[in-house]
């Protein structure tokens, strides 16, 4: 009985321990494992280096009708809400700017399963709160949908500062 009450408080006490970093320990009641994970060492970054970020494309798109004041959301193929904005996600910047031929700037994050609310983009900004996914599957304008879109070879930003007809170029 003794053992088993010495077995008991020598195990609470490794339990307790914390390992070493990068160390894994296992206790059983008759052993105890210590596991040393080793990594490769990483690069450290070097001065002029640039820092590894992800740079958005600009992407454009047409859409049914001109649907371009109007707040998209994007369904998947099984019609659930796959995104839609809060309503401070939307500035006076997320509208779509008009390229030509149908073609309109992607400013919003819109994709090819885009949908067009009833929703303006003024009406949309001044909701106290987002609506539920049910009221906006209620209010996506039957028919209103992104016809075709492209990513365009030009980060996002740089395209917001571009001239449409330069944008067009990418498009022909």
């Amino acid at each position: 009985m003794k053992k088993l009450i010495y077995m008991a408080a020598a195990g609470a006490m490794l339990a307790s321990c914390s390992p070493k970093s990068g160390q894994t320990t296992t206790t059983t009641t008759t052993t105890t494992t210590t596991t040393t994970a080793t990594t490769a060492p990483q690069p450290q970054p070097q001065p002029g280096d640039a820092p590894l970020t992800m740079i958005p494309k600009a992407t454009a798109f047409r859409m049914s009708g001109d649907y371009s004041r109007n707040v998209a959301v994007t369904l998947g193929p099984d019609g659930n809400l796959l995104y839609y904005p809060a309503p401070t996600d939307l500035t006076a910047g997320s509208a779509p700017v008009e390229i030509g031929d149908g073609w309109w700037l992607n400013r919003q994050g819109l994709g090819p399963g885009s949908v067009f609310t009833r929703w303006t983009f003024d009406e949309y900004r001044a909701l106290k709160k987002a609506p539920t996914p049910e009221q906006i599957k209620a209010a996506i304008i039957p028919g209103a949908s992104v016809t075709d879109f492209r990513r365009l070879p030009v980060d996002a930003s740089k395209a917001a500062g571009m001239p449409a007809s330069e944008l067009m170029k990418y498009l022909e």
